[in-house]
């Protein structure tokens, strides 16, 4: 099978595909894949860490997809000759791969957020996505995991028989494990869709169409927690200027 095409931003391989051409590939992909494969959702704060730790930055290498998640990423993408580039949104995303797998019989597990949050988007997906399979889920403890907590989410995943895993552990905790635990990974597709699970559930709020498509919606979301994003949208944002700057003089 073909992968979707990709553009390179400081050397980064982003996909360059629409959103229904993406969920209609990862979802064929899901139903016949017989190894792991991972998908990430890089919005400023995931790409400058690429960029800024090495650690990080070595680890998605491992990622089979990289998917342009915010606004300014995709700008950079059409500056490029030739690049169709579109915002792949990860609850976009979501959406599209589960309304696409149901003619593929794609069967989704849920790893991470609350049992509040998987219960809700249980029902609510159940209900707008007829005849979807939702093989399992798993909410891991906060804080540390206890030891051998991750060899124990991968047998779950087996398990379940899963072609696609939903991972919302928050960046960049998520990103970490997937890579990390690759080797041991069970065959399917994995997403890192960070906060999507409290999106789709109702239990976060979304920015409007109009913010997310002018690229502010870390304006709306650091209104809505600024305790806890101020620090990450002041450092990244920052650095993130920082490289268009200097990488174009």
């Amino acid at each position: 099978m073909e992968s979707l095409p990709s553009q390179t931003i400081f050397g980064i391989p982003y996909t360059v595909s629409a959103l229904g051409e993406a969920g209609e590939h990862l979802a064929r992909v899901a139903a016949a894949t017989q190894e792991p494969r991972l998908v990430a959702h890089s919005d400023v704060h995931v790409l400058t860490r690429m960029l800024h730790e090495k650690e990080y930055g070595e680890g998605m290498k491992s990622f089979h997809y990289i998917c342009p998640d915010g606004m300014p990423i995709v700008w950079l993408l059409r500056r490029r000759k030739k690049a169709e580039a579109h915002r792949l949104y990860g609850p976009d995303m979501m959406e599209t791969v589960w309304d696409c797998g149901r003619a593929h019989g794609v069967r989704h597990f849920l790893l991470g957020g609350s049992e509040e949050a998987i219960a809700l988007l249980r029902e609510k997906f159940a209900a707008r996505f007829p005849g979807v399979e939702i093989a399992g889920h798993y909410c891991p403890p906060m804080g540390q995991w206890p030891e051998g907590e991750n060899e124990a989410i991968c047998r779950r995943i087996a398990e379940s028989g899963a072609n696609c895993v939903w991972v919302g552990l928050g960046c960049p905790k998520q990103e970490r494990w997937l890579f990390t635990n690759l080797p041991q990974l069970p065959p399917a597709v994995y997403f890192g869709v960070g906060a999507a699970f409290n999106f789709h559930a109702g239990l976060v709020s979304q920015a409007p169409l109009w913010i997310r498509s002018h690229g502010l919606e870390w304006l709306y979301r650091l209104c809505c927690e600024p305790r806890r994003l101020f620090k990450r949208y002041l450092v990244h944002n920052s650095r993130f200027l920082w490289y268009c700057l200097t990488r174009r003089i």
